[in-house]
C-alpha cells in the first residue's frame, strides 16, 4: 500500500464540441490516509490540519457543508456510504486525492476519496465534485466482490458544472489507482460522441518540509490559479460565440450512483430488447 504523499503533475482538459479547446496547468496534489493528516501535521511545519499553515487541510472543505462541524470527514463519508448502500463496516481506511489549501485558499473542482477494506481491498471511490456556486455532488462507485479501483465505470451527469454544456449525457472514469504514479481521467459523453476529455497524471513525492515550501514557491496560489483559470477559459469560450446554459437553481448536497461500463450495456441491451 502506497504510504501518504505528494503527486506533481499536471491537469489536461479538451473540449471536442460545439468547438474544439484545450487547456494544461501544473499543480501538485495530497494524498493522504485520513486518519494520519495529524501525524503529518506533527512531522512537518509548513501542513497543518483544520488550522492556518503555507499548507494545509481541513476537514470542513469536504462532505456535506450542513454537517461538516458535527463529525470527523471520515465519520461523515463513512455515514455517506451507508446512506448510498455500501456497507461501511467493511471500511477501514478512507485516503484522499485533492488539492491542499495554499495560504488558506483552495477550490477543489474534484477530490477523490478511495475506500480500503481488510488486506487493501477495493471496496468503493467517492468522487466529490464542486462547482463556481459553491455546490457539492458525489458520484460514488461501489466496487464489486472481485473488482478494483481500475474497473472503467460511468455515471449520469446530475450536477451543473461548465455552463458551456447542458445536463444530458453522463461521465466515465478511469483511474490508476496511487503508486509511484496516479491518475484520474473523466470522459464526458453525450449519445456515445465524447464532449469532454479531464485528467490529472502526476508522480509521487515524499511529504516533507522541503517539498511544500519548494512547490508553494513554484506553483504559488496553485488552486486560486485554477478558480482564474476556470473564469478565464470561461471568458474565451464565450468568444468563441459556444452558448452558455443558466445554472437553475441551487443544487443541494446530493450523492448518484456510478456503474460499471460493463452493466452500462447490459440494460441498454435490455432496453433494446423490449
Amino acid at each position: 500500500m502506497i504510504k501518504d504523499c505528494l503527486y506533481i503533475g499536471t491537469v489536461f482538459h479538451k473540449r471536442f464540441a460545439p468547438k474544439t479547446h484545450e487547456l494544461r496547468y501544473n499543480v501538485f496534489t495530497l494524498f493522504a490516509d485520513l486518519d494520519h493528516l495529524a501525524s503529518i501535521a506533527d512531522n512537518n511545519r509548513f501542513f497543518s490540519l483544520n488550522k492556518f499553515n503555507l499548507v494545509s487541510f481541513h476537514e470542513a472543505d469536504y462532505g456535506d457543508p450542513e454537517t461538516s462541524k458535527s463529525a470527523s470527514l471520515k465519520e461523515r463519508l463513512l455515514s455517506l456510504l451507508s446512506e448510498n448502500g455500501i456497507d461501511a463496516s467493511k471500511v477501514k481506511s478512507i485516503k484522499t486525492l485533492t488539492y491542499p489549501r495554499i495560504l488558506g485558499f483552495v477550490f477543489n473542482p474534484l477530490s477523490v476519496f478511495y475506500c480500503y477494506g481488510e488486506n487493501d481491498r477495493n471496496i468503493a471511490i467517492i468522487y466529490e465534485v464542486r462547482n463556481t456556486f459553491a455546490e457539492r455532488h458525489n458520484y460514488i462507485y461501489a466496487v464489486s466482490e472481485k473488482g478494483t479501483f481500475k474497473e472503467t465505470h460511468f455515471a449520469k451527469k446530475s450536477f451543473h458544472v461548465s455552463p458551456f454544456f447542458d445536463q444530458q449525457g453522463h461521465y466515465e472514469f478511469s483511474i490508476i489507482p496511487p503508486d509511484e504514479k496516479a491518475s484520474v481521467t473523466i470522459n464526458y459523453k453525450q449519445a456515445e460522441i465524447t464532449r469532454l476529455t479531464a485528467c490529472f497524471s502526476g508522480r509521487r513525492q515524499k511529504i516533507t518540509d522541503k517539498a511544500l515550501l519548494m512547490l508553494s514557491f513554484k506553483m504559488p496560489f496553485m488552486t486560486l490559479k485554477v478558480m482564474g483559470g476556470i473564469l478565464y477559459e470561461a471568458l474565451k469560450l464565450k468568444l468563441k460565440g459556444i452558448k452558455v446554459y443558466q445554472h437553475l437553481g441551487h443544487h443541494g448536497y446530493q450523492s448518484s450512483e456510478a456503474l460499471l461500463i460493463a452493466e452500462k450495456q447490459k440494460n441498454k441491451s435490455k432496453r433494446a430488447a423490449k
